[in-house]
């Protein structure tokens, strides 16, 4: 069987697939899966939680074949130019079929075995229930704006502390003690979902461009009619946002992030262990209490700042960094044992973070 594609472009979808794959037991879900059929040449990879497919013009014979070593594979792809030649020859057949695939390019080759196809999980096919148009780069900017929120995946965390979760108009990321979220009306959902992070950030793939997003019972399919991505669900238990964020708030203030990081950093070089460090903060003091010492610094406020609150050091690097860039961040709160939430003019996404109780002497 031989068929016939151009080298470049195959060799920039090797390099976009493999970026799925994954270290496993099972060595047909190390490789990549190529498809030459009706004029097309589909590469899909997957990890088995989410699909990524592409798909660019072929000439020549059906073949199909899946690579064991991808990597290398698009290492060697890299060198060609121009035509490039996809042969496949069997080399024995029953249980302990395999196949042999030599790659040709001008003066260039390469020969590899390859596995055969059939043990290569398909991508599901589901019937959409909900399908949206979405513009890619604005998506995965939500995305950026709430994943920092989110732990790793484990065995005995929930996926709501490690998925991104969309509710309505909002894309949010919650762990438990603090909640990220990014409100835009261009998409808002039918149906509370929950996606991995890491499956969402392929979105780059996609560049600026619209692609369109359908939802079914188990997977979620982004796609804009060459490449496609498609991912597990979790759902439909959704955190409810809007009864986590106060409505109302007696303090509203404005710090700058950058100043207020800088100070923090000072702080953090003073700890002996960054484990649970705990800051105090009131009328734009910032105070920490350590065993050799008491230390403090101040950075400017506009506006009143006289309830005074404590905060988890790392917990609100990351909020104040959501917000990187900004001249300005609005600080809102109620109480020493009220959640601080942070906002930015002009922005839809937004920070809370949970106070601590920070012993008396950092109030100093």
């Amino acid at each position: 069987m031989r068929a016939f594609v151009d080298a470049r472009e195959f060799s920039k979808a090797m390099n976009k697939v493999i970026k799925v794959v994954k270290k496993s037991a099972i060595p047909v879900l190390e490789g990549v899966l190529v498809q030459i059929k009706d004029g097309r040449c589909i590469l899909t990879a997957t990890d088995f939680t989410t699909w990524l497919t592409t798909t660019l013009p072929a000439q020549g014979d059906d073949l199909a074949f899946v690579f064991q070593r991808p990597k290398d594979a698009a290492r060697a792809c890299g060198h060609f130019d121009g035509e490039l030649t996809l042969e496949t020859e069997e080399k024995a057949t029953g249980k302990d079929r395999w196949l042999q695939l030599i790659m040709s390019c001008g003066l260039r080759a390469a020969q590899m075995d390859v596995f055969p196809p059939e043990d290569y999980p398909a991508m599901r096919e589901e019937e959409a229930r909900y399908t949206y148009t979405v513009n890619a780069a604005r998506l995965l900017e939500r995305v950026e704006h709430v994943k920092y929120m989110l732990r790793k995946p484990g065995d005995k965390l929930e996926a709501k502390f490690t998925h991104v979760q969309f509710g309505g108009s909002k894309v949010f990321g919650v762990d438990g003690y603090r909640l990220a979220w990014d409100v835009d009306d261009s998409l808002t959902v039918r149906q509370p979902f929950m996606v991995l992070p890491e499956a969402l950030g392929y979105l780059r793939f996609f560049g600026k461009q619209d692609i369109t997003v359908s939802m079914g019972v188990n997977y979620l399919q982004m796609t804009d009619g060459t490449t496609t991505i498609q991912t597990r669900i979790e759902g439909p238990f959704v955190f409810n946002v809007d009864s986590a964020v106060p409505k109302e708030f007696i303090e509203e203030f404005y710090i700058s992030p950058k100043d207020f990081l800088g100070e923090l950093d000072y702080l953090k070089k003073l700890l002996h262990s960054t484990d649970k460090a705990h800051i105090f903060f009131s009328g734009g003091r910032l105070s920490l209490a350590e065993a050799s010492g008491n230390y403090s610094t101040q950075i400017q406020v506009d506006g009143e700042n006289t309830i005074g609150f404590g905060f988890e050091l790392s917990y609100m690097v990351d909020a104040l960094r959501q917000f990187r860039g900004e001249p300005w961040v609005k600080m809102k709160i109620n109480s020493p044992a009220a959640p601080i939430v942070l906002e930015a003019e002009g922005r839809g996404d937004f920070a809370l973070v949970l106070p601590v109780r920070v012993r008396q002497a950092a109030a100093a």
